[in-house]
């Protein structure tokens, strides 16, 4: 026998499955350049050992779990669909060894093919995808896309790894079966399934219990620590619901005789409902992912679009500097050094003010402070105390504004009273000083303004801070505008630095901690930009592998479901029904069908709100409209996507079965 027999062979099935194969070898082909692309950029000489390294570094993690996962759950629904096919082989006379050798064969062409198209792609188009993560992490390039050897090396291993499993899995579905059960496999029908009320009631509860956490969260820490609970509580129940809820919903459709019995839905649903069993993980699998790409898309794009309103938010000025301490004579030397060195410095927008922050919880007109050994702020103000000369306040009165629109006529901070002379109803938020930085994480803000920097002082001596939880020192804070280079920053700054340090050891009769801060706003955008930019970058890039994903298991899906379903349209039409009538029980089916994992994903996403909002409130993120207006953006772009392959696949569908 010819030696390149097999390989002849192998090469023949691959032609004669194209129909199979192609989406395969596409996707793999894919995964592997997305893969090799990232790891490339991971270990790049511009990215290697920072955030945007390491965000990279994760996608290379998930890239290749994922990678694993799915071109070996795709591969399940090829060698199904060419059973029938190696059985014919086995009764012919091939020996299970022969078959075996065309499959490792075929195996290994497709290995080759695509692990090597996918790295010649990604050398390829790497130059362009280096250049957009360097746009969106706001850096200029200063070298080019480097084609990492290492890279190669660990591509062609892991997608090695990969087709060496599926080869494993292919062989041994030879192997254990008898040749007239592959011949017969494509024959074998689907017995009814039980309903599982069991399951379906379980599937409720996980879904339930997912909602509920999600929905009640009210705390951006709490919100980061069950949000890996909830998303496994919907996944098991979306799961279980898809293989047990779907059925049960099934039979009570078969129930409603006005419904059941037309032409179109006694077909499409008596056919779900035997072949359910094999239809529901599939399914699932479909809204997860869905799920996926929508909560990815949405996050990642919310942290991206809004990066401007955090930075405007937490430093508003080119400069901003803080000092604060427990003793107000060392905060008022520093400010006096620090006022004569600004003199020589033009700027614009010149603020100074003087305040005090801690958490405090209001009970009858009394402040409460917060311990150090309570974790919880939900029951918090975020109390700011500020001073405002054109308010005119004299001893022991006060400003108070509360967001929530709270009014009081008096209040009781440790041992000092005040009267309010101006409150929530008479004071607007704009026009007090807004130098602060408010943590969401708490149940509101309060700002108080005082009479002078006296008053601070005073009121903040007569709180015992020993087991205090949260206080920020009193603290002058100076912000401002002013057009200079990188290095006239960062002589600013250590100047700045050296009049703290000098001004405080003139006070070393006095035991004390202070805290200092000199920042830039365009370092702190490029830090950020560097984060959110690289995470709204890996969040694209996961999301096309996710939809890939989608639209090859829809694809697949359909594919099988129309050569299962040949047979019984062709004695459908046998025996009386239409042509048309066949097309709209193949239309009726597949709505059902592929709109429930878009309509089940689209539920998911609206109530995840709540708690992806909590936790984008711990980077500072605050915009909810803006949030809610880019989820809902997302869900309509993917929706018409979803609906595009779903018009593809349903043609590759009445195509079989036509």
């Amino acid at each position: 026998m010819n030696k390149f027999f097999y390989l002849k062979l192998a090469l023949q099935n691959l032609k004669k499955n194209s129909k199979m194969i192609i989406p395969y070898l596409l996707t793999a082909t894919l995964f592997s350049m997305m893969f090799y692309v990232i790891l490339a950029l991971s270990l790049h000489s511009e990215f290697y050992g920072r955030t945007r390294g390491v965000m990279l570094s994760l996608g290379v993690i998930v890239i290749g779990i994922f990678a694993f996962i799915f071109l070996f759950y795709t591969n399940s629904f090829v060698i199904k669909q060419r059973k029938s096919e190696l059985g014919l082989y086995n009764i012919l006379g091939m020996e299970k060894y022969h078959i075996s050798r065309i499959l490792i064969y075929e195996i290994l062409i497709l290995a080759l093919i695509s692990i090597t198209a996918g790295i010649c792609i990604g050398s390829l188009f790497g130059q362009g995808i280096f250049l957009l993560l360097v746009k969106m992490v706001g850096d200029l390039p200063t070298m080019n896309f480097e084609i990492s050897l290492d890279s190669i090396k660990w591509t062609y291993l892991l997608f090695g790894i990969i087709f060496l499993c599926t080869a494993f899995y292919n062989v041994s579905q030879i192997h254990l079966s008898k040749p007239i059960d592959l011949l017969r496999s494509k024959s074998e029908g689907e017995k009814e399934p039980k309903t599982k009320w069991i399951m379906t009631i379980l599937g409720i509860a996980c879904l339930a219990g997912g909602y509920y956490l999600a929905v009640t969260v009210k705390d951006p820490i709490q919100a980061i620590y069950l949000f890996f609970i909830a998303v496994i509580l919907v996944i098991f129940g979306t799961y279980f619901l898809f293989t047990a809820g779907s059925i049960a919903l099934l039979k009570l459709m078969r129930k409603n005789k006005s419904y059941y019995y037309k032409t179109s839905h006694f077909v499409s649903v008596s056919n779900m409902i035997y072949r359910m069993k094999q239809n529901a993980v599939g399914l699932a699998n479909i809204c997860i992912l869905a799920t996926m790409v929508l909560v990815m898309i949405s996050s990642t794009g919310s942290l991206f679009i809004g990066v401007n309103d955090l930075i405007n938010r937490e430093i508003s000025k080119d400069v901003e500097a803080s000092f604060g301490s427990y003793y107000l004579e060392v905060n008022q030397a520093v400010d006096q050094n620090v006022m004569n060195y600004f003199k020589d410095i033009e700027m614009t927008d010149f603020t100074r003010n003087y305040n005090f922050s801690l958490a405090l919880k209001l009970e009858d007109n009394t402040m409460i402070p917060k311990d150090e050994d309570e974790t919880n702020y939900s029951d918090y103000y975020y109390v700011y105390f500020s001073i405002q000369e054109d308010l005119d306040l004299k001893d022991h009165e006060i400003a108070v504004y509360f967001d929530d629109g709270t009014i009081i006529d008096h209040l009781t901070i440790g041992s000092q009273t005040y009267q309010v002379k101006y409150n929530s109803d008479n004071l607007e938020n704009g026009s007090l000083d807004s130098m602060f930085n408010y943590n969401p994480g708490f149940k509101g803000l309060v700002y108080i303004v005082m009479e002078d920097e006296a008053a601070i002082d005073q009121m903040s001596k007569s709180i015992d801070l020993s087991h205090y939880g949260y206080v920020n020192w009193p603290q002058y804070n100076y912000g401002f505008n002013c057009d200079l280079s990188e290095e006239e920053f960062t002589k600013l700054q250590e100047d700045i630095y050296q009049i703290y340090q000098d001004t405080t050891d003139q006070f070393e009769d006095l035991e004390f901690d202070y805290g200092y801060s000199v920042n830039f706003q365009s370092a702190y955008r490029q830090e950020l930009m560097e984060f959110f930019g690289s995470f709204f970058f890996l969040g694209i890039f996961l999301s096309i592998l996710f939809m890939i994903a989608t639209t090859l298991i829809m694809y697949y899906k359909q594919i099988s479901e129309g050569y299962d379903d040949v047979k019984r349209y062709e004695i459908l039409q046998k025996v009386g029904m239409s042509h048309e009538e066949v097309k709209k029980s193949i239309h009726s089916q597949i709505m059902i069908v592929f709109f429930m994992p878009l309509i089940t994903a689209g539920i998911h996403l609206m109530f995840s709100f709540n708690m992806i909002y909590q936790m984008f409130m711990a980077f500072g993120m605050t915009n909810k409209a803006m949030f809610a207006s880019v989820m809902a953006i997302v869900y309509v772009i993917f929706s018409i996507f979803y609906f595009i392959i779903y018009q593809l696949t349903a043609k590759v569908y009445y195509k079989i079965v036509s």
